[in-house]
């Protein structure tokens, strides 16, 4: 049995809503900034085939707005996560403890005094990424326990890594870190 411990904070939530948005996510988070560059493309060919200096400078646009929409769509995700923080109090002060066995992950979310207890099997874990220092192990297709390697007790990250490869391609293992030790805080 592996155990380990998340206090909620603004920094990793935010990191980890980035990587969500931008490498979990797929394709899907780059579609739009890719029409934007097929569009520019599509009017630089035009510009170029009628010497319009109108449609070069529309293609510049497009290109600049397809270069600056994943800054963008950052920028709005991190200050609606700011405003959500601020609005619940509770964020700050709620801390999730693991325990991770051969049959899946026992959760529980404790604020203050309140608690609640959680134990989802295996089976029901969408996915998990590793990261050098987290693994985001996903509950749902938006939410995801953040357990820091750091706070693990009971094992490493590599006896970890070991119980997640029973969920085969749902786990996204990076094995060049196996083996690998953290550096103490």
């Amino acid at each position: 049995m592996i155990t380990g411990q998340y206090k909620n904070d603004l920094g990793e939530y935010k990191r980890f809503s980035a990587y969500h948005l931008f490498v979990a996510r797929g394709i899907r988070a780059y579609l739009y900034p890719i029409v934007f560059l097929i569009f520019a493309a599509a009017l630089l060919a035009a510009g170029i085939l009628s010497a319009n200096g109108v449609l070069y400078f529309g293609a510049a646009v497009l290109f600049a707005v397809a270069l600056a929409l994943p800054a963008i769509m950052l920028a709005l995700q991190n200050a609606k996560i700011e405003k959500s923080v601020r609005a619940n109090r509770n964020f700050l002060r709620t801390t999730h403890s693991f325990t991770f066995t051969e049959e899946g992950v026992g959760l529980t979310v404790k604020v203050q005094e309140k608690q609640e207890e959680y134990n989802i099997p295996y089976a029901n874990i969408v996915r998990i990424f590793e990261r050098s220092d987290v693994f985001y192990v996903y509950i749902s297709g938006t939410q995801a326990l953040i357990v820091p390697k750091s706070s693990l007790e009971g094992g490493t990250a590599d006896d970890l890594a070991a119980l997640f490869r029973v969920l085969k391609k749902r786990y996204r293992e990076k094995k060049n870190l196996r083996g690998r030790t953290l550096p103490q805080e």
